[in-house]
């Protein structure tokens, strides 16, 4: 008998909802009939807006999930880059290689002729002879450039008292 009472409570609940539900729906629909123009595009402006972010975080989590799945495939690409820059290093090292042994060869081939040249120019001459002694005396200072003049000297050097 307790079993029996108990749908009738569910139809009285449900009834409820309904009328409370009407007389929402009611004063909602008499307010939105007063509304202007500016209350009407603020609105449809707020559904943009709301439809906008929700394209935006659906295109986030897209994007989010498409980085996830890179990142599983990054580990391969990583080993590629590794393996180009092993290879990288290889070439540029056997290069340097090449260029200094090259070097070393120029430097030698270079050395061989300057000491070839060095061996083959003649012997420098004798340098000049000595002036011979019996050359023209120099003329003898003056008196004033000998005491204090212009070219001074010491005066106890050239008499000057």
């Amino acid at each position: 008998m307790a079993q029996d009472g108990f749908p009738d409570q569910r139809q009285r609940f449900t009834g409820r909802a309904m009328e409370l539900s009407r007389a929402v729906l009611k004063i909602v629909s008499e307010d939105v009939r007063t509304w202007d123009v500016f209350r009407w595009i603020a609105i449809v402006l707020l559904a943009l807006n709301l439809l906008l972010l929700i394209l935006l975080v659906g295109g986030l989590r897209s994007e989010i999930a498409e980085l996830k799945h890179d990142r599983g495939t990054s580990a391969e690409d990583l080993a590629g880059v590794s393996k180009e820059v092993g290879d990288t290093k290889a070439a540029l090292t056997q290069a340097i290689t090449d260029i200094r042994s090259g070097l070393q060869g120029d430097i030698a081939k270079m050395s061989a002729k300057l000491d070839a040249r060095a061996q083959q120019q003649p012997k420098p001459a004798a340098p000049p002879a000595a002036p011979k002694p019996g050359a023209k005396p120099k003329p003898k200072a003056s008196a004033i450039s000998a005491c204090g003049g212009v070219g001074r000297a010491l005066p106890s050097l050239r008499g000057c008292g």
